[in-house]
């Protein structure tokens, strides 16, 4: 009888990818999945770490089902296992820190999971793997084991060479690394083959793709482990060869640098209906001061060029950002300047964070003078002005006709389905489940705070 296993994913669209992976390589070694950590021989958590106090709720979290084992009963022999950010950055803590954790896995060893879990079967009380490489091979999958049905997430980038002052990335994904076009572009064939209607390409820097030179890539489970390699191209002229030879209906992708975002991307997606209309380009603040201690490697005058190219787009793009206050220094006045840029760029949508110092960071030693109070008082500030924004660049929509992919039954109303349109945006709107999976004409309605509400044009 095989074991089953559980898998339980935080954090963004990389770490759901990470976790499909996983998923693929259990599978392939006898392990089958199940919705209920209860019945579970294997407990996995796949962690982020862009949240505050991350380590401590693996911990909370690991209790808490430790707990409910217990109480019906079901506490023999599962094993715990932590993967993602917080395993790599935690390393060896987790074990001293947690004696039911038994399996710690890094953010670049997922194909090693079978011969981790093989150590423990063997007798081993611990196994752990968080090796760090520039060189390490991409992890892939087939198109036809994929967790969703509708949309895929491929990724052509791993890790970051910006070393920006707050994040840890670099410390968790490794060094950038490139994956060639050849790989992605037959990733992308094969999922266009298999009925996706949307892919959205990641990496820490999409637009950097290419710029860390040549990559070695190996395929497992398809074609054995023989390695190729190849010139890498610019992000644009890989945009651009996926638009034209994928035969994906929709392509999006996410993050952007503003460092590597140019001119030549926007005219690509002009080019060509199948690159959505919809930019991630995170400023993380207004002020130049602080862009300088964040280590951004741009100013706001730099930035607020690269917004004005993709608003001379000749399609209607909707931009989304970042922002990140009451980093240690940041005085009232930098924080204007944050919420001036803000209102100057006029976002579609805005994720806010406040400052908290991450492990390893060099922000983390920097003396943190914004106090938790004017922290929680400028995002609510902040927040405010940006549901202004919102409500006028969401009303540009009304009464328009928008292209959605229905992936579901609406969380509202039984009798809605919801979706996603070309620039990103949630659609909610009147229809049957069989509409699920399928690209639908829908009439904008009505405008609500954070999505759109319609009906099938």
């Amino acid at each position: 009888m095989s074991k089953k296993f559980y898998l339980e994913t935080y954090g963004c669209q990389m770490n759901v990818h990470d976790s499909e992976k996983a998923n693929f390589s259990l599978s392939g070694s006898g392990y089958e999945q199940t919705s209920d950590p209860l019945d579970a021989d294997l407990i996995l958590l796949n962690t982020c770490m862009v949240r505050e106090k991350a380590a401590r709720k693996v911990y909370s979290r690991i209790a808490e089902l430790k707990h409910q084992r217990r109480e019906l009963k079901r506490d023999s022999a599962a094993v715990f296992g932590v993967m993602g950010c917080v395993a790599q950055a935690e390393a060896e803590r987790l074990f001293e820190r947690s004696s039911d954790i038994r399996l710690v896995m890094g953010t670049q060893a997922i194909s090693k999971l079978p011969q981790l879990i093989e150590q423990l079967d063997q007798g081993f009380p611990r196994a752990i793997d968080v090796h760090l490489s520039k060189d390490a091979d991409f992890y892939e999958i087939n198109a036809d084991v994929r967790q969703t049905t509708h949309i895929a997430y491929i990724t052509i980038t791993e890790g970051c060479n910006k070393f920006c002052s707050f994040c840890i990335v670099p410390y968790t994904r490794g060094r950038e690394r490139s994956r060639p076009a050849e790989k992605i572009i037959q990733e992308a064939k094969s999922l266009a083959l298999q009925g996706f209607k949307e892919v959205h390409l990641l990496g820490q820097n999409v637009n950097s793709y290419g710029l860390s030179g040549r990559y070695r890539g190996s395929l497992p489970g398809v074609g054995g482990t023989a390695r190729g390699t190849e010139e890498l191209t610019t992000f644009a002229h890989l945009l651009e060869r996926l638009a034209v030879e994928s035969g994906l209906p929709r392509i999006k992708y996410t993050t952007s640098h503003p460092r590597d975002f140019d001119e030549e991307i926007v005219r690509v997606m002009d080019s060509h209906d199948n690159l959505c209309e919809w930019v991630h380009l995170p400023a993380q603040s207004g002020s130049d001061r602080v862009l300088r201690a964040m280590r951004r490697g741009y100013t706001r005058r730099e930035y607020i060029e690269k917004i004005d190219s993709i608003k001379r787009a000749r399609k209607d793009l909707s931009i989304t950002g970042d922002i990140i206050v009451g980093f240690p220094g940041e005085t009232d006045d930098d924080f204007n300047q944050t919420l001036s840029m803000v209102a100057e760029v006029g976002y579609d949508g805005l994720y806010i964070f406040k400052y908290s110092p991450r492990p390893h960071t060099p922000a983390a030693a920097y003396i943190d003078s914004v106090t938790e109070e004017v922290k929680t008082e400028r995002f609510m500030k902040l927040n405010e002005l940006q549901h202004r924004i919102q409500k006028d660049r969401y009303s540009r929509y009304l009464g328009r006709k928008v292209e959605v992919l229905v992936e579901g039954v609406s969380a509202r109303s039984s009798s809605d389905v919801v979706g996603h349109t070309r620039c990103n945006k949630v659609i909610n709107f009147p229809g049957a489940v069989d509409l699920v999976g399928n690209l639908a004409a829908v009439k904008v309605t009505e405008i609500k705070p954070n999505s759109l509400y319609g009906s099938l044009s």
